[in-house]
């Protein structure tokens, strides 16, 4: 792996700052406080983690306040990734970008370093002054150790650990051992459990409660568990219903939406407002033209008509511009009171046959097709209710029917022994008797018939002893009650699912009245609901064309009176108050023909007349068409006038506050708005968490009364006991048991660590050591100008060879050379364990007791390096390096 550049954002004294590498040997050249350890401290925390707050004069945070990171170009296997660390938790994030653009996290660059991580690199590839002089400082008896430790990183506080768990599992167990822990632990389980067997009870009646004890724990066991899935789901159902009041006002807002039309562009408005503007320039024209004509007829003799006409000719033309569509309107208006009377009759009917008395809303496609699974549904449960509650009640029989035959079984099984049996071995223990004393009796050799007779009482108390327990009685007794728990079992589900049943039924009954209330629907019945949705669509829409027929018939009388009151300038001569609309057209068009006819007949007379009123007429026609355009315009956009258009352009100003609203609602509700639109209504939603909580608290109350009679049982069952030493016992080996495993796994753990720990070192030292010391003597050689040509490594010292066959043990060498023969076994090292990863070599102001011919002969054996492994050199010393390039750094 090589480091191409570093782009550094915010690092210490650094700040927007790039640096190119050298591929071979790159030389950061300068004086002290111009950051070459911040810059060396970059390099380590983008690859391996910034250092945390734990660590704080190490973050190098910028005191500039520019962002905290950077970034390193790095190549491996001709491949180029770029690392960019930043500020944030556990060392920074981390963000790996390769040459195809694709992104990665920090597990991809652990992986793209691996197996070094940042403690071997610094063991291995990077080094300072600091552990220059270590070397030196190390007695005779440590510097094999510390040769070890550069062979293999951190095996000197492995070495060290290794030993002390050897230590620790020496302090637990010995296998001729009486008094360490794991073998009086081993000693004094042996003797618990021999206690443990004298003391166990075998009565029928302590194991039948023990028995009981157990099924009792199961079902208690089975209740808590049932309690802890319900919580969370009432939780989130307590959550939703206190979000009701924000999802409410989102649902009407979103109706609002719903029920307003589209938004017209703004080009609508401008468009219309620049014919406007075009409107009142031409009736300005057309007011000049019209006091010329007044100036050309005034030596004429004119009716007062005709003047009162000649002076607002503009206002008579633009209104009667419309006269044609008013006559339309009238015709319009009684179509629309036909239509009305038709959609009233039907409205009648269709109430009378519902029995309702005003137009109920349908149910939605969705609600519909779930009243109807609800119907289903509601008939469903009561079914099967009615059928659980009488396999309940027969499995209650039968449950008590074995109970009372186990409480039989059980009190033979507590009586006393038939006298027969007692008998017959009472008869057998005074034959053996006899036998004995009669022997006893008799001389000498025939003593030995006392020995049969011996023989023969040990025979019948084993006989005795041996006798299986188990009697035809106590087999029925076990029985009886498996049978027994088999049937609670089932009585316990039984009503578990009646009472999920009834649950189901009141939750369905519910959201149906729920449903019902939501549409006003509480008086009419369930088939007049379900099946006649198609009349409720009906009388809606007559409802619906009712009200949009009386509002075009609204529009249109508007528009007829609003027409008329354009003539309201001409109110002296056109007394149009009290008159029908059709009767007020005629009248209008009536006066206006008559005026026109005398106009013509004085155009005819009078060039400069017939000249002014050309021109009028002309801006009469441009006014015309302007408001042509004005109506088309709105027609366009199904407006019918300006003042609708002003209501339109409000409305979508308004429209634009709902959508901002509604949003803002959305964000608040946030992933609770999915869920909510899964329920109708609140009550819905209340039913549902009314049925959990209840659930919760039935179950509770079976969870309360399970325990107390649990610690009844437990009570009676401790009661039985013969005495306190079988439950004593048992609780003893047990913790007996926990405490020898636990010693045994500690045992195991530093027993296992500190093999694997010496079997590892061994391995890396075997493996590495030869080759790490060949090149060691050729970098020692170089560094030394050939005056050292040998290392030798024996058990208790490391020793070098000089040119002249002088041996000088490490404690007699000046430290420079010491500390080239340290640099030759570091360096030596990571050439050595660059077959796993090549890593940059990073050197820190590391040759400081360096003399010049050494310092030279150092960068003679870093530019040899530097063709396997790039070389990242920081000195404070002026240096000429005959490969790699030297960057100067500058005091900021």
């Amino acid at each position: 792996m090589r480091i191409e550049a570093v782009d550094i954002y915010g690092f210490g004294k650094w700040y927007e700052q790039h640096f190119d590498f050298d591929p071979q040997l790159q030389v950061f050249q300068g004086d002290n406080e111009t950051g070459k350890s911040t810059l060396s401290a970059f390099i380590d925390g983008v690859l391996f983690g910034f250092a945390t707050k734990k660590q704080p004069y190490a973050q190098y945070i910028p005191k500039s306040g520019h962002s905290y990171g950077g970034q390193l170009t790095l190549v491996q296997n001709k491949q180029r990734y770029i690392v960019k660390r930043v500020a944030g938790r556990a060392g920074g994030e981390v963000t790996v970008t390769t040459a195809d653009g694709q992104h990665h996290d920090e597990a991809f660059l652990q992986q793209l370093l691996a197996p070094i991580n940042g403690q071997l690199f610094r063991q291995i590839f990077r080094f300072d002054q600091q552990a220059l002089t270590a070397i030196f400082q190390l007695q005779q008896t440590d510097i094999s150790r510390q040769l070890l430790t550069v062979g293999a990183a951190g095996s000197q506080e492995w070495l060290h650990l290794a030993q002390k768990y050897r230590r620790e599992a020496a302090r637990l167990y010995k296998p001729r051992g009486r008094v360490w822990p794991l073998n009086q632990a081993f000693n004094q389980l042996t003797t618990l459990k021999a206690k443990l067997a004298n003391a166990q009870a075998t009565l029928p009646t302590y194991l039948a409660q023990q028995q009981k004890v157990q099924r009792q724990q199961a079902l208690v066991t089975t209740l808590d568990q049932q309690i802890a899935t319900t919580r969370p789901t009432i939780n989130t159902l307590s959550q939703l219903q206190r979000s009701w009041p924000n999802y409410q006002n989102w649902q009407a807002l979103q109706r609002k939406l719903a029920q307003q039309p589209a938004s017209l562009a703004p080009q609508v408005y401008q468009a219309f407002q620049a014919l406007q503007q075009q409107h009142h320039s031409q009736q300005a024209e057309l007011q000049q033209l019209t006091a010329k004509l007044n100036a050309a007829t005034g030596e004429q003799q004119l009716t007062p008509a005709f003047l009162f006409y000649q002076q607002h000719q503009a206002e008579f033309t633009e209104q009667m511009v419309q006269v044609t569509t008013m006559q339309t309107a009238l015709q319009v208006s009684a179509e629309l009171r036909q239509q009305q009377q038709v959609l009233q009759q039907e409205q009648q009917q269709l109430q009378t046959e519902l029995g309702v008395t005003t137009a109920q809303q349908p149910l939605s496609q969705l609600d519909l097709t779930q009243a109807r699974h609800n119907q289903e549904q509601r008939q469903q449960l009561q079914q099967q209710i009615q059928q659980q509650q009488a396999v309940l009640q027969q499995q209650t029989q039968q449950n008590q029917t074995a109970e009372q035959q186990v409480a039989q079984l059980e009190n033979q099984l507590q009586s006393p022994q038939s006298r027969s049996q007692r008998h017959g071995k009472q008869q057998s223990y005074l034959v053996w008797g006899l036998v004995l004393v009669i022997g006893l009796l008799l001389p000498k050799w025939l003593k030995l018939v006392a020995v049969g007779g011996v023989a023969g009482l040990i025979w019948q108390w084993r006989q005795q002893s041996v006798t299986p327990t188990t009697t035809a009685t106590q087999q029925q007794w076990q029985q009886a009650l498996a049978k027994l728990d088999q049937q609670q079992a089932r009585l316990v589900g039984l009503t578990q699912q009646l009472n999920k049943a009834k649950a189901n039924l009141a939750a369905a009954t519910a959201a149906w009245e729920s449903l019902k209330g939501r549409y006003n629907y509480g008086s009419l019945s369930d088939d007049v609901i379900l099946n006649h949705q198609h009349d409720f669509t009906r009388l809606l829409a007559c409802q619906q064309q009712q009200a949009q027929l009386t509002e075009r018939q609204n529009e249109t009388t508007y528009q007829l009176h609003q027409w008329l009151a354009g003539f309201d300038f001409a109110r002296a001569w056109l007394p149009l108050a009290n008159v029908e609309p059709a009767a007020a057209i005629s009248q209008i068009s009536d006066f206006v023909a008559a005026q026109q006819t005398q106009l013509t007949n004085l155009r005819a007379g009078d060039q400069d007349y017939a000249y002014y009123q050309q021109q009028t007429t002309r801006v009469q026609q441009e006014i015309a068409a302007t408001d042509q355009a004005r109506h088309d315009l709105l027609t366009r956009h199904h407006l019918v006038s300006e003042h609708e258009l002003q209501q339109r352009q409000q409305a979508d100003q308004s429209q634009q506050q709902l959508r901002e609203r509604q949003t803002i609602l959305a964000n608040q509700l946030g992933p609770l708005l999915t869920t909510l639109q899964k329920y109708a209504d609140l009550a819905s939603l209340q039913t549902e968490l009314t049925t959990r909580q209840n659930e919760l608290q039935q179950k509770q109350t079976q969870l309360d009364a399970g325990q107390r009679e649990l610690t009844t049982l437990q009570t009676q069952l401790e009661q039985l006991a013969s005495d306190g030493s079988y439950r004593i016992l048992r609780q003893q080996v047990a913790q007996q048991e926990a405490e020898i495993t636990a010693l045994t796994q500690r045992w195991l753990s530093y027993q296992l660590a500190a093999q694997w720990i010496e079997r590892t070192l061994s391995q890396t030292s075997r493996q590495r050591l030869p080759a790490m010391l060949t090149l060691a003597e050729n970098y020692f050689a170089i560094l030394t100008q050939q005056r050292y040509v040998k290392i030798k490594l024996t058990a208790d010292q490391i020793t070098v060879m000089r040119q002249d066959h002088q041996v000088f043990a490490v404690g007699e060498l000046s430290q420079g050379t010491a500390e080239q023969l340290y640099v030759a076994l570091r360096l030596a090292f990571a050439q050595t364990i660059s077959d796993v990863q090549q890593m940059p070599l990073v050197i820190d102001d590391s040759f400081v007791n360096f003399d010049s011919h050494r310092q030279q002969q150092v960068l003679t054996l870093l530019a040899k390096l530097s063709q396997t492994n790039q070389v990242i050199y920081f000195t404070a010393q002026t240096v000429q390096p005959t490969v790699g390039q030297v960057t100067v750094l500058q005091a900021q």
